[in-house]
This record gives structure tokens, sequence and C-alpha cells, in this order.
């Protein structure tokens, strides 16, 4: 007798159990088409395929878009008429214009661009350096890179002078149509921005792994 009352008395707490849960949860009145309230669906855009613009330092942009233009047209400085329009010289007065024209802008080192910069200025350097050897024979302490009354005594450029000037003009225009063109626009696939198809090649090259000095 105890043990059914017992029985009973679980059965009974149970139960009541239940019907507590249910009101607490509004499972009270829950059917095969019951509404659960309070639940906010949000939708998932679908991925897009199309280019994303990326807006970049109004100072960068204008720097880009002045140097595009000054590698490719011909160089207006007296020194090259002195030097009897050598063509290294002018590759490396360029260069030396190119980043003296840089404008002050915070470091860009971890950012998109910084590689890029990285890779501009190791292209820019090497070609001071083929100048440098150049004109060693003349003067160890490299005064000679630039003195032009000494120009018919520098030694004929190396080819790789010549490819180091190429690839600083392919970037600048790259990074142009990067920065400046929203992507649109011929390329030379030799920047990370627009993801080229030719930028190994070109880091092995600034690298000096096929470079032969």
């Amino acid at each position: 007798m105890k043990s059914k009352l017992l029985l009973g008395s679980i059965i009974l707490v149970a139960g009541v159990a239940i019907v507590g849960v249910r009101a607490y949860t509004g499972m009270g009145n829950a059917s095969a088409d019951y509404e659960i309230e309070n639940i906010k669906v949000v939708e998932v855009p679908e991925e897009s395929t199309e280019p994303v613009t990326k807006a970049y330092d109004e100072e960068m942009s204008l720097w880009i878009s002045e140097i595009n233009a000054l590698l490719s047209a011909p160089l207006d400085d007296p020194r090259l008429n002195e030097a009897n329009n050598d063509e290294g010289f002018e590759y490396y007065l360029k260069a030396q214009k190119v980043m003296d024209l840089y404008p002050n802008l915070e470091d860009v080192s971890g950012t998109e661009f910084g590689i890029e910069y990285s890779n501009f200025t190791m292209l820019a350097a090497r070609i001071g350096h083929y100048q440098f050897e150049r004109t060693a024979h003349l003067d160890s302490y490299g005064r000679a890179k630039e003195d032009t009354s000494l120009s018919d005594k520098w030694k004929p450029m190396h080819e790789n002078m010549i490819q180091s000037f190429e690839y600083l003009k392919q970037m600048v225009n790259d990074l142009d149509v990067a920065i400046n063109h929203g992507g649109e626009g011929e390329t030379f696939g030799v920047t990370h921005l627009l993801n080229g198809g030719k930028v190994s090649e070109m880091e092995a090259f600034i690298s000096g792994k096929t470079m032969d000095d």
C-alpha cells in the first residue's frame, strides 16, 4: 500500500514539473503550426564576385599617378644632356626622382601596400647600385655616379640595370591601375594588389636568385 502511494506521489510531482516547464518556456499551446516569437532571422548575403574598390591615401594616389607619367616620358634634366643622353644615367636619375617625390605618408609596413613599396624601393636601389658599379673604377666613394664630366669613361650598363628599370615601370603602371583606376586597365602582372602572375618572377629577380652579377 505504501509502495503504491509512493509511486503515485512521484508521478504527480513529475507531472507538475512538466506542466511548469511547458508554461515557463511557452510550450503550453504548442501545435504543428505554432509560432516561435522573439527569434531574429538574419539573411546572409551571397558572396559577391564584383571587384572591391579600396580607398587609398590621396597623396599616395597622386604620387603613383605622377611617377607613372615620369617614368614613361623623356626626362627633362640638364644633367642628362651633359652626359650625352646616357640611357643608364637616365634610368638612374628617374629612379632617384621617383623616390624623392615620395610623399610624407605614415609607415606602410604591415599594410597591403607595404610589400609593394618594399619591392619598388629595392628596384630603385638596384638601379642606383648598377650606376655605382659603372663608375666605381673612377671613384670608389660613388661621387662619379653623377659626375657627367666623366660620362665618356663610364662602363656600359649591365643588362640587369635595364631589367630593373623595366620592372620598376611595370610595377608603377600596375599600381596606378590598382590604386587610381579600380583595377581596370592593362597590367603586367607584377603586383600583389592585383594578384599578378609574374610577381614571383620579379621578386626572384629582386632577391638576386635569377641575376648574374
